[in-house]
């Protein structure tokens, strides 16, 4: 029952601001990648584009996210690519939750989690066509008024997400089999509208896929501004003095924990390009989503990956570092060898002690040697 009365509050919105779309105030769109088949060049008087970064320029996304998040943008596109980081993704879906209009295409959908109505689990071939979820439903007629009820393919569509219909979600556009093909959820204060394919053109052509983007965005806009704020009226007794209302304050996004283990131990731990600590590392109050991890060590390759946080739960990370391979030793040298002093030759040989030796040693030998003739000719002449 409370769902249905939802659904009548929404559908009414968005009738009333298809009705009065001439005289709103424009609204500042960033684009990343493409629109999903919007134009924003045919609805000037509603949208100026602020900043637009293209398809497959994830880094430049990733450093310019804050202008995506500013606060003066209503309306985020993303679409074409998910080659943008994790933390960029979890950056985006706080600017939804604080107020901010998301629409966006398969793939980029795959850096996304919480946010999104629907829950991929793989992919397939898309559908021959697409067809109306609820023909008979106010928001479908809303949204698709004197546009027809069914598209066929103009081109064969190669890849398309598979999944289920989040609590709360609102399926515009489906396929024969049943599963959205366009749907869209409330997310916190802001809204998240999903093409579950690339390009909804493929099916719609230019024409319906830009005038469909146009009506859903408008009463999406137009339901965020419009929520009334609950008030509650009070009695104040004479003389006394009241503090001033203060503002409703924003739901907080929800939360879940990670528990972040690394082989070896004692890694430092980068949560979004943040320290955070060594592991065993345990972090509560951390928001759904991506989030990227990056653990690094001394003598170890860095690890880097992501976690999806789920609201209330706890999920465990685990990275591995391999040990980098030590650098070659250098080659051993050979050492000279000592140098073997040498004897220096002298000019003057009675300088040298071995040849003086040497004279004196021959100067003996031959006097004991005249020495024996003599003795043995002078016995002979005695006998």
């Amino acid at each position: 029952m409370r769902r249905d009365s939802i659904a009548r509050g929404i559908s009414l919105f968005i009738i009333g601001a298809l009705l009065i779309i001439g005289p709103a105030a424009a609204g500042s769109i960033a684009v990343y990648g493409n629109t999903s088949g919007f134009d924003p060049d045919l609805h000037t008087d509603r949208f100026t584009v602020a900043y637009t970064v293209p398809a497959l320029a994830g880094e430049t996304f990733d450093r310019t996210v804050t202008n995506f998040t500013d606060a003066s943008v209503e309306v985020i596109f993303i679409g074409s690519d998910d080659a943008f980081s994790a933390s960029t993704a979890s950056a985006i879906e706080q600017a939804v939750w604080d107020g901010k209009i998301l629409v966006i295409g398969y793939p980029a959908t795959e850096k996304f989690g919480d946010s999104l109505p629907f829950a991929g689990r793989g992919t397939a071939r898309g559908s021959d066509n697409i067809s109306v979820a609820n023909p008979d439903d106010s928001i479908s007629q809303a949204v698709f008024s004197g546009l027809r009820e069914r598209y066929n393919a103009s081109e064969p569509v190669e890849q398309r997400l598979t999944g289920s219909i989040k609590p709360g979600a609102v399926s515009l556009l489906k396929y024969d089999s049943g599963e959205p093909a366009l749907l869209y959820r409330n997310y916190g204060n802001g809204y998240v509208a999903e093409w579950t394919l690339s390009t909804p053109s493929s099916y719609l052509g230019n024409d319906d896929a830009d005038t469909v983007n146009f009506r859903l965005l408008s009463g999406l806009l137009d339901l965020r501004q419009k929520v009334p704020v609950p008030s509650v009226t009070t009695t104040v007794p004479a003389q006394t003095t009241t503090e001033a209302p203060t503002a409703p304050t924003q739901a907080p996004r929800p939360t879940g924990n990670i528990t972040i283990h690394s082989s070896p131990l004692g890694a430092d731990v980068f949560l979004n390009g943040i320290y955070k600590g060594k592991t065993p590392l345990e972090l509560s109050g951390v928001s759904t989503g991506y989030h990227s991890v990056k653990m690094t060590m001394d003598g170890h390759y860095d690890y880097d990956g992501s976690a999806h946080v789920v609201s209330g739960e706890n999920i465990t990370a685990f990275g591995s570092l391999p040990l980098q391979a030590r650098p070659a030793e250098t080659e051993r040298t050979t050492a000279p060898a000592t140098p073997v002093p040498t004897t220096t030759q002298v000019s003057d040989p009675l300088a040298n002690p071995t040849i003086i030796a040497a004279v004196i040693g021959t100067i003996t030998a031959g006097i004991g040697a005249f020495a024996t003739i003599y003795s043995q000719r002078t016995k002979g002449k005695k006998e």
